[in-house]
């Protein structure tokens, strides 16, 4: 059923698609800011309402932290600032679901902002390395706007595939940082970056950085962007078809019913879950599909594919050749582009895994690469698993920190390590890699399909009736795993041991 803030926050999306294209071809830096900044402002004030003075609190106490405490603390002060803001957030105010997604959009801004400062203060910076997941490229052919040589089956198509073959290109082993020096921003360009209404709604995150190198590059506008909104317009027009009819024929509503744990047995009630986690992960898609298109039609996150960019990140080499096609047009006219650095899923690693960690990195990239570039590697002098369950609790925190999250994470935290374990203790890479993967995705299906209800049900209690009444199987399945590593490696432990002492 569609209530009045749905239609608002779907209406606003398509507003500001619609004004993409005026927005692009506004040439002052100036203009271009404060119009985007004031669009962004109107959104909030739309969409949030009474709860817009909340927003306004986190980003004027986000300035006082960048503004005035030490550089080298200051991350740490705004990350705690936030976090506990939209903790308070989530237990005080009694708002619709796009409110949380907005205030969450602008802390990552926020927050990413002070980690990016301080960096230069520390003398060195978190830089993405070869762990970060090498995303396939987006690309999008745009040689110039008069290019009569572009077949318009080429355009479409290449927005998710590679053109010419330069999206696959391996990532580097140390990619670097563009213009990694950053000036201190003033309280008036904080606050365009916080409300900027490219990605308000939901995302995609991108940097300071990027921000800023999105006034001087004039990469969207040397082709035709509207193919590649048009593709995602009807990619989301898909799922909202798919995803009403799963919803009419498999409601949410069955969980709170007390029938649906009578009369059906305990394999339905899981079974029931799997046309959920499709509903979920389309409504998802969705929605990213739409906050995406606002960026290709006012040309934002355009870059040289050869520059390789990364989901949130931005360009990762070849800085010399993306400064050379700013500077040049006839050079930037013979680079071919993509937008890769707005891609949100890859839908290859979701479906397919085979492992845990593949699906995560797979799902809502910029997301993902924030949580890495400044939780997992800015934890230093202790071990990766510590880091691992400290950059799932800044998650959990800061999509709120309810049963439901916490669930999620826990479970997901030790299905990772098992992973991992299970991989060092067998041989999952050589020989047995292919049965070793078909069990690992089973088991990933498994996971997720079991986490289902945390993902769609807001009430703590049903959600806790639900696990109940198919007695935490998926939790006792991990603890026999659990048990059964604990065995294996007391085995080999006992093992070397007696033969060391046999020598």
């Amino acid at each position: 059923m569609c209530h009045f803030t749905d239609l608002i926050y779907y209406l606003s999306l398509l507003t500001c698609m619609s004004l993409g294209s005026y927005y692009k071809k506004i040439e002052d830096k100036e203009i271009k800011r404060n119009y985007g900044a004031g669009l962004g402002i109107l959104i909030t004030c739309l969409i949030c309402g009474q709860y817009t003075v909340h927003s306004i609190l986190m980003v004027w106490g986000n300035i006082v932290i960048i503004k005035c405490c030490d550089k080298r603390y200051m991350h740490h002060m705004s990350l705690a600032y936030t976090w506990i803001y939209l903790v308070y957030l989530r237990w005080n105010i009694d708002s619709t679901v796009y409110v949380l997604w907005l205030h969450q959009t602008i802390s990552l801004r926020l927050v990413g902002l002070a980690f990016e400062l301080c960096a230069p203060e520390k003398g060195s910076r978190p830089s993405s390395s070869s762990k970060v997941p090498s995303f396939r490229n987006t690309n999008l052919s745009i040689k110039s706007d008069h290019s009569k040589d572009a077949h318009p089956k080429t355009q479409q198509s290449s927005s998710e595939k590679t053109v010419t073959g330069a999206g696959k290109h391996s990532i580097p082993k140390m990619t670097g940082d563009y213009n990694s020096g950053s000036s201190e921003p003033s309280a008036i360009e904080i606050i365009a970056y916080a409300y900027y209404f490219i990605g308000l709604h939901k995302g995609p995150y991108y940097r300071w950085k990027t921000f800023n190198e999105h006034f001087r590059t004039p990469f969207g506008i040397l082709g035709d962007c509207r193919i590649i909104t048009e593709q995602k317009l009807k990619k989301a027009f898909i799922c909202t078809i798919i995803f009403t009819l799963l919803q009419i024929k498999f409601p949410v509503s069955v969980y709170d019913e007390n029938d649906f744990y009578v009369s059906y047995g305990t394999d339905f009630r899981y079974l029931y879950n799997i046309p959920q986690m499709l509903t979920y992960v389309l409504q998802y898609q969705m929605v990213m599909f739409l906050c995406s298109a606002v960026c290709t039609e006012t040309g934002f996150g355009v870059y040289p594919t050869k520059t390789l960019p990364l989901p949130g990140h931005g360009p990762t080499t070849r800085f010399s050749l993306l400064d050379l096609a700013i500077a040049k047009e006839e050079v930037a006219l013979q680079q071919e582009f993509n937008f890769a650095m707005l891609k949100s899923f890859e839908n290859e690693k979701l479906v397919i895994g085979p492992r845990m960690r593949d699906t995560l990195r797979g799902w809502d990239m910029s997301i993902r690469y924030w949580f890495w570039a400044h939780t997992y590697k800015n934890i230093v002098s202790t071990s990766k698993e510590a880091r691992s369950a400290l950059s799932f609790l800044a998650w959990t925190i800061w999509c709120g920190p309810t049963i439901q999250q916490l669930i999620i994470s826990s479970t997901l935290w030790v299905h990772l390590h098992l992973e991992n374990e299970y991989g060092e203790l067998y041989d999952t890479n050589l020989t047995m890699k292919m049965p070793w993967d078909i069990g690992f995705s089973i088991m990933r299906m498994f996971c997720l399909i079991y986490l289902t209800p945390c993902l769609i049900l807001n009430d703590s209690s049903v959600v806790l009736h639900y696990y109940h009444s198919i007695f935490w199987v998926y939790h006792m399945v991990l603890f026999c795993l659990i048990l059964g590593a604990l065995c294996v490696n007391k085995d080999r432990y006992q093992s070397a041991s007696s033969g060391n002492e046999d020598i």
